[in-house]
């Protein structure tokens, strides 16, 4: 979209050149935002594997399940 929505450039080197520029901005933003959304899930994901291992060994110590060999 946003090389869609660039003006005419004088010439093939300078149009080259803008995108170019676009596309850099773009991947930057796009690494940011996938650097965010890790962080996030990275964090999600310790709480949920924490709160299965706790529900596991409950029903073990509950006699809901054998024990691990």
């Amino acid at each position: 979209d946003a090389l869609k929505a660039t003006h005419p450039q004088k010439d093939c080197n300078a149009a080259k050149a803008k995108a170019a520029e676009i596309t850099a901005a773009e991947l930057a933003r796009h690494d940011q935002d996938q650097l965010r959304f890790d962080r996030v899930e990275g964090v999600n994901f310790e709480s949920r594997i924490l709160r299965l291992m706790r529900y596991r060994m409950q029903r073990i110590e509950s006699g809901q399940l054998p024990p691990p060999t």
